[in-house]
């Protein structure tokens, strides 16, 4: 079984993504717009970073071929 390594591109995104939403790391240096963008686009990467790290481990183990 050969491994995708272009898998671990979407992977990374996706855990970024959830660092960002729980306030792990921020988007911003400046409080305030850090705390306005998670408030315009935090649902939506809560929602999209599982899918994208899920997308990223089906194409590292090849199923997209």
């Amino acid at each position: 079984m050969r491994l995708n390594l272009g898998g671990l591109i979407p992977i990374a995104g996706g855990i970024y993504g959830l660092l960002v939403v729980y306030r792990l790391v921020q988007v911003s240096k400046n409080p305030e717009a850090n705390e306005l963008w998670l408030r315009k686009f935090g649902p939506l990467v809560k929602i999209l970073s599982p899918l994208v790290v899920l997308f990223g481990i089906a194409q590292l183990l090849g199923l997209f071929r």
